[in-house]
């Protein structure tokens, strides 16, 4: 984990950059596609998700997390195949990106997040994109 400062622009700005997000969206969908299968499973997505973008918390009870992983399923597993396919997991992610965008507002947040995960990368979009970083 390291301390980021970022706002809902960061997040909307690297949401917006297609190219940019399907190549990232498609690169941590292979890291959690364990089975290689094409589609990501609810163990895999279980296992692997929070990793990439903090969805689950300490205060939350074990039923309330499975809620938020059931609901994944039921809405972005399209054609009920038991697996999210890459497409899937593109929504998915962009849809977490722009949803916390909206709870962030403009103001910038000071926020401890993955160092390889989805809001870092955002982060580093930001950077490239205004000339501050390689």
């Amino acid at each position: 984990m390291c301390e980021s400062i970022f706002s809902s622009l960061t997040l909307i700005g690297f949401a917006e950059d297609s190219k940019t997000f399907e190549k990232c969206a498609d690169e941590y969908f292979e890291l959690l596609d364990v089975d290689k299968d094409g589609v990501l499973s609810k163990k895999e997505i279980r296992n692997g998700l929070n990793r990439i973008v903090a969805l689950e918390s300490e205060v939350q009870t074990g039923e309330e997390i499975n809620e938020v992983y059931n609901n994944i399923f039921e809405r972005f597993d399209k054609e009920k195949k038991e697996g999210i396919n890459r497409k899937e997991f593109e929504s998915l992610m962009k849809e977490i990106m722009l949803a916390m965008a909206r709870t962030f507002g403009k103001s910038p947040v000071i926020m401890f997040v993955h160092q390889d995960g989805f809001v870092m990368k955002a982060v580093q979009h930001e950077l490239v994109k205004n000339g501050r970083s390689k």
